[in-house]
């Protein structure tokens, strides 16, 4: 077994069929976004983009706390029976350490080439039907059921990363432009930033059916207008 294989099976053995769209199928599907990426971008160390992608989420602060997402317990766990050298995991620590959105609000980005594509790679899955798929199936999660898909009353609000990780009701549509929108604009490499633009075009054009079909006040259609 590669160090690679065994990080996948790792991966799936701690992720499982999680709920909230947080699960081993979305790992999987940011690591074939990152492979691809990697097409080309041929000076990546694809070995180093794919176990930074694999265990991007392995100790993500809403799954696993925020102890773990600080020391990154799962990950180094995984990485030292991998099988790589010292220097290869500690690459991947540091790339681990860059991954997610509220880290970018708080100005956190990776700066190698292979941190730039798992970054890109994982933003590619919130977005798009994907994207809208997992967002709704994370506020169930996280509301038990609780919230409505839209709240016409209450609109969102300018964001930050603290904001953003006490965000405690939520509906679906206050979360496109809470983060959906701005993926777009966080790409960090070329292949990255075309699959991201297509990706925006399709959940800007769900949302404007979306509104059309409830007739959603203009406030919220004019809002929507800034994205499109």
């Amino acid at each position: 077994m590669t160090g690679i294989e065994y990080i996948k099976k790792s991966v799936s053995d701690l992720m499982g069929n999680g709920l909230g769209g947080h699960d081993y199928k979305h790992v999987f599907r940011v690591y074939d976004n990152a492979m691809n990426f990697c097409n080309e971008i041929p000076e990546a160390n694809r070995d180093l983009v794919a176990a930074a992608a694999l265990l991007h989420d392995c100790d993500d602060y809403k799954l696993f706390g925020e102890e773990s997402a600080r020391l990154l317990t799962n990950t180094r766990r995984i990485l030292a029976g991998a099988g790589f050298d010292t220097d290869f995991n500690n690459k991947c620590i540091d790339i681990v350490q860059t991954i997610g959105y509220s880290k970018r609000l708080n100005g956190i980005k990776p700066n190698c080439i292979e941190g730039k594509i798992v970054s890109d790679a994982d933003m590619a899955d919130a977005s798009g039907l994907i994207g809208v798929i997992r967002c709704i199936e994370y506020r169930a999660y996280r509301s038990e059921g609780g919230e409505p898909f839209f709240d016409p009353d209450y609109l969102p609000v300018e964001m930050d990363a603290q904001k953003y990780k006490q965000i405690k009701y939520c509906p679906v549509v206050n979360h496109f432009f809470d983060k959906l929108f701005h993926l777009r604009d966080m790409a960090l490499t070329e292949p990255g930033r075309r699959c991201l633009e297509e990706k925006h075009k399709i959940i800007a054009n769900f949302l404007k059916t979306y509104f059309d079909e409830v007739d959603a006040p203009q406030v919220w259609k004019d809002l929507l207008a800034q994205y499109m």
